[in-house]
């Protein structure tokens, strides 16, 4: 007899920034002073920092790296990555949803070397706001007639809470679903590239 084995396995990483309260506040305070719009080339409704040209002046965003350096330590470590290999953040910016507001199914990917993207719920009730949801990137499932006869899951809703953090390969594709009550959906996405170090020479 034998046994079915997995292959090629997807991933996301969910954790919790330990210093959640204190870059609530911070970064709350500041977006009562910046510039937000609707990105032009979004298809969706939402208020973003995205295009701001003053995203970088208008967000501690060197506070904000610094506090999930644990979470991307983590996340490389279960995942086996090397030790003179690191996590850095290349952009960062606020998404508000109020009701109506929803983001599109999209990817991160991009020209820049892109290789994670996360998701930190900053101001969020579990019990009312909009979903965060994957997307199984594996389409193939869909040719033949494998998904007529097998169990497929195609969507991945995780159960999150205020404070939590996501990251995730950044070709996944994912959304937000629609901002259905009077409540302000606040989330901070950013993006990550490897950056090789010199490992210290012992002598």
């Amino acid at each position: 007899m034998g046994q079915v084995q997995g292959l090629f396995p997807k991933f996301y990483y969910h954790g919790e920034v330990e210093a959640h309260q204190y870059l609530k506040g911070l970064l709350l305070s500041e977006l009562a002073f910046a510039n937000t719009s609707q990105p032009a080339e979004w298809n969706c409704t939402l208020q973003s920092s995205f295009e701001s040209d003053t995203n970088n002046e208008d967000f501690s965003w060197d506070v904000f790296a610094k506090a999930i350096r644990p979470n991307l330590d983590e996340m490389h470590e279960q995942l086996g990555g090397k030790p003179n290999v690191r996590i850095e953040m290349t952009e960062s910016w606020i998404n508000v949803y109020k009701k109506g507001d929803s983001q599109e199914v999209h990817t991160h990917c991009g020209g820049d070397n892109t290789t994670f993207s996360c998701a930190y719920l900053l101001q969020y009730d579990p019990e009312v706001d909009a979903k965060f949801i994957f997307y199984n990137p594996d389409q193939n499932m869909h040719l033949g007639y494998f998904s007529k006869h097998y169990p497929v899951v195609n969507t991945w809703f995780p159960e999150c809470k205020e404070g939590d953090i996501l990251i995730f390969p950044s070709y996944l594709h994912h959304q937000v679903d629609t901002q259905r009550e009077d409540s302000e959906r606040i989330t901070v996405s950013a993006n990550f590239v490897m950056s090789t170090e010199i490992p210290l020479i012992k002598r």
